[in-house]
This record gives C-alpha cells, sequence and structure tokens, in this order.
C-alpha cells in the first residue's frame, strides 16, 4: 500500500512518564522542572519538582522543538502518509484535464467514474490516449469503493498487515471499518504474544473512538490538512479562520493548534519549492521574446536586465501564488527565494559567446587569475600544457584565418554585433547578463575559454607585402576585439 499525507498516530498508550523529572520550555521563554502525569494527543499535565503546582497544557503551549522531543519519547509518531491509489488521466481536445477510473471503454465511448459521479465521454474530444497516473485515493474513491477494493488485498492472518490497512481506513474516514480491523489486529497480536502491538492498537482505537465522537471536527482538520498536502494553502487559511466559531466546544482543539502551529513554516517551505522549480523557467521566457528584438540597444538591454526583469518575475510569480500566500510580497519573495541555497538549488549555466567584448576588459575578465590558477592544478605538466595550447592554436587558426579575412579590419558596435548575432546567442547573452549582475542569482563557477579567431592572443598577424622587408601587420581581432577570451558562468 502507498502512503504519503499528514497523519498523527499513538504509539504507546497514555501513561506517566518514568523517567523523572523533565525540564519544559514554554514558548514565553519560561522554564517549569518537574515530572509528567498525564499525557496525550492534545498535550500533558504536569507537577511541578519545586512546589508541586499543576499545569495543564497543550502542545502549541512550548518553545519550538520541545513538542516534538516529548511526544517521541511519549510514542506519539508524525508521519507523512496518505492512501494512494491507480487512475486514468484524461485530456480533451478543448483543454480539460479529467481524472477517475475508466470502468468501461468501447468503440464511440468511455466511462469515467469519479467517486459516485459517472460521466461518458466521446472518443472524438480525446486530445490524446488515456494515460496511468497515481492519485490519493480520496480525490476518487469513496471510503465505501476504497474499502471493497483493498479488503480483499490484506492478509486476514497478519497483524501488522491489519494495523496498516486500519490506518488507512482512518485517513479515508471509513471510520467504522477501521475499528473493526483495529480490533482484528488486536486479537491477531494477543494470539501471537504481541503485547506492544496489543498496546499500539488499544492506544490508536483510543484515539479513532475520539474521532468518531467528534466526526465533523475530524472531517475539517483532515480538510484543512489536504489542502495544506495539496499546497492550496490559501483555502486552508480561510477554512482555518472558520474553525473557532463552528466548534466552540471543540474537543480536538489540540491537534487544530498543532496545525496552525505547522501552517506558516509549511507554507513558506511550499513557496520555496515553488520558486526553485519554477523562476528559472520564467526568466526564460521572458528571454527569449526578448532576444527576438534585433534593435535592442545594449546599454538599455543591460539596464533592463539589472532593474526591470527582476521586477517582472517577482510580480508573475506573486500572482502565480496567491493559491498558497494571498498576502505575499515581493519581500517574502525576496526571503524565500534566497531560502532555496539551504536547501540545494539546482545549478545552471550561460555564456556571452564572441559577445563578450561588451562587457568591456574588466568585466570579461574578472576571475580569470582564479581559474588559470585553478587549471595549474590539473595534474599535467607544464610541457603537456604547452603542448596541447600549441596544437589547439594550429587548428583554431586554419579556421579563424578564413573568418578574419573579410572582417580583420572591422570595427563594430555593440549593436552591430546584436543585429548580426543568432537569436540563440542573443538569449545565452541575456541569460548570462541577468544571472551575473541582476543579483537573482549565485555565481558557483565562472569559466573562460580562448577566442577562436585569435587563439587568446588578442590580435592577428598578416604579412604585409607592400613592405619590401616582409614585416608582419597585426590588427585587433574583429571577434574578440582584443579581450581574449570567451565568458561563461555556472549559477544557482
Amino acid at each position: 500500500m502507498i502512503l504519503s499525507l499528514l497523519l498523527t498516530t499513538l504509539l504507546l498508550p497514555s501513561t506517566p512518564q518514568e523517567s523523572g523529572d523533565q525540564v519544559v520550555r514554554l514558548r514565553d521563554g519560561r522554564m517549569l522542572v518537574g515530572a509528567i502525569v498525564e499525557h496525550n494527543l492534545d498535550g500533558f499535565r504536569l507537577t511541578t519538582a519545586r512546589d508541586g503546582g499543576h499545569f495543564t497544557l497543550v502542545w502549541s503551549d512550548l518553545f519550538p522543538g520541545e513538542a516534538d522531543r516529548l511526544r517521541d519519547s511519549f510514542g506519539y509518531r508524525n508521519q507523512t502518509e496518505v492512501p494512494m491509489t491507480t487512475a486514468h488521466r484524461v485530456l480533451l481536445q478543448n483543454g480539460r484535464e479529467l481524472i477517475g477510473r475508466i470502468l468501461r471503454q468501447d468503440s464511440a465511448n468511455l466511462e469515467l467514474r469519479v467517486r459516485d459521479t459517472t460521466t461518458i465521454i466521446p472518443l472524438r474530444q480525446l486530445a490524446a490516449p488515456p494515460e496511468g497516473v497515481v492519485v490519493e485515493a480520496a480525490s476518487i474513491l469513496t471510503p465505501a469503493q476504497f474499502y471493497a477494493e483493498q479488503v480483499p488485498q490484506v492478509d486476514s492472518q497478519n497483524a501488522d498487515a491489519q494495523f496498516e490497512f486500519a490506518q488507512e481506513l482512518e485517513v479515508m474516514f471509513a471510520l467504522e471499518e477501521a475499528r473493526v480491523h483495529f480490533l482484528l489486529c488486536s486479537d491477531l497480536a494477543a494470539a501471537a504474544g504481541d503485547t506492544a502491538l496489543v498496546k499500539r492498537v488499544a492506544g490508536a482505537i483510543a484515539k479513532l473512538d475520539d474521532v468518531i465522537a467528534n466526526q465533523e471536527e475530524a472531517e475539517f482538520l483532515e480538510t484543512v490538512k489536504q489542502l495544506m498536502h495539496r499546497e492550496r494553502f490559501s483555502e486552508a487559511a480561510e477554512l482555518m479562520a472558520t474553525y473557532e466559531q463552528r466548534f466552540a466546544k471543540a474537543a480536538l482543539r489540540g491537534e487544530f493548534l498543532e496545525i496552525e502551529g505547522r501552517f506558516d513554516a509549511r507554507r513558506d517551505a511550499a513557496v520555496t519549492r515553488y520558486l526553485q522549480r519554477h523562476w528559472y523557467n520564467r526568466v526564460l521566457k521572458i528571454l527569449q521574446r526578448k532576444a527576438l528584438d534585433k534593435n535592442l540597444r545594449i546599454d538599455e538591454a543591460s539596464a533592463w536586465l539589472e532593474t526591470e526583469l527582476p521586477s517582472m518575475v517577482r510580480l508573475q510569480l506573486i500572482s502565480e501564488l496567491e493559491s498558497m500566500d494571498k498576502g505575499l510580497t515581493a519581500i517574502a519573495v525576496n526571503e524565500r527565494w534566497q531560502a532555496r541555497l539551504a536547501s540545494g538549488a539546482s545549478s545552471h549555466s550561460a555564456g556571452y559567446g564572441d559577445g563578450t567584448w561588451i562587457l568591456g576588459v574588466e568585466r570579461a575578465k574578472a576571475g580569470l587569475h582564479d581559474a588559470e590558477a585553478k587549471a595549474q592544478e590539473d595534474g599535467k605538466s607544464e610541457e603537456q600544457r604547452d603542448m596541447e595550447e600549441r596544437m589547439k592554436k594550429y587548428m583554431d587558426n586554419l579556421e579563424a584565418g578564413r573568418r578574419a579575412k573579410a572582417s580583420a579590419e572591422e570595427d563594430i558596435s555593440p549593436e552591430d554585433w546584436w543585429l548580426r548575432a543568432e537569436v540563440t546567442w542573443r538569449f545565452q547573452w541575456l541569460l548570462a547578463y541577468y544571472a551575473e549582475f541582476s543579483g537573482d542569482y549565485e555565481i558557483v563557477n565562472v569559466q573562460f575559454k580562448l577566442c577562436s579567431t585569435c587563439a587568446g592572443q588578442g590580435f592577428l598577424e598578416s604579412l604585409n607585402v607592400v613592405s619590401k622587408d616582409g614585416t608582419k601587420k597585426r590588427t585587433k581581432c574583429p571577434t574578440c576585439h582584443a579581450v581574449q577570451v570567451r565568458r561563461g558562468i555556472v549559477f544557482k
């Protein structure tokens, strides 16, 4: 059985702590020292060692991290589990996407079921053949359908399998069926002498009975968790805002406070993941359009890349993230974008190509000495590197002579280069400049290649046939404009 959403499971019964006094830090900074005499899913009761005073606390009263530490010591386990199942994705010609179970298909139609709703779809409306996918079981199956489908696959004599299945049924809100299978598990465990599992089942049944007695509130909290799991945090926040009004005498307030306490952190993490997945692609789409503009002035492009493009990307992403955070600001986006570095940001590369000279010598060669020093550590002798460089220059010069013949004396402007460059070169130049100078990305590495026309010398030599003594004439390289290198970057 495949599992993946938030479910809190009681592993051990609620018994007093046997390890003596505990030091408990509260959210307001106070420290309590004493014995925890009772605990449950909502919180615990502590008797202080100093004066015997009693404190009844919920988990959200504790300093961040304290609740997890104590719950682990008490035998409560947080899992991220929800039943998954196979389904079919159906794409229609009008752009709609339907996900459900195909019950039957003939030469004209297919029948698609989603929970209790069945739809007949003419095959002529399909944009592509149906595709098999794995989805959350609750999105396409009712609790009864899930139970009928899964129960034949569960080993009736395996206590662990019965326990796991009962947990899945609880998440699916097939509550009475879950109780039946917890009891079956308990009987099997008792017969096998597995007292630990019997205790786990006793705790799970106690929790389940509490859910059954407060089913409406439990379903409300499950809906909130499902929305959070699907990263629809704005909807979850709106629903949570109605909790106090809907459940004035809430029996599961401890679980609600736990969800509320983790809400901001989970939403921030989801926003960071979204930015990490989509930021680069949003930039690419904008730059691909910009690269088509042959009349663009380089000075205008540089200013646009450093100021306007970063703002455009942020505004677009903020609009896309409304389903996660309706109040998201550019400042918050910056914070979440920088947070991606701590979780291992993806690396990308770009290069200025033959347009490196447009940066100017100082920018074009920035970091060159560091790159040369690193190259000295490749394990090759000086003689080997010199021979390789000579061979490279010889091969490159064969091509350089042809390219330089028509334009050796030509001196072009940045706009001339932009006009003549292929659209892919212009795109790469824009991407490299944005990544290096906008501040949105962190430069990981700078790479250099010698100009292929002059082999990194910055000039070309030709025999002066007018002169009787056969002197050589030097002209500035028409490709690198004496900069000598092509600059590339790796960024994340």
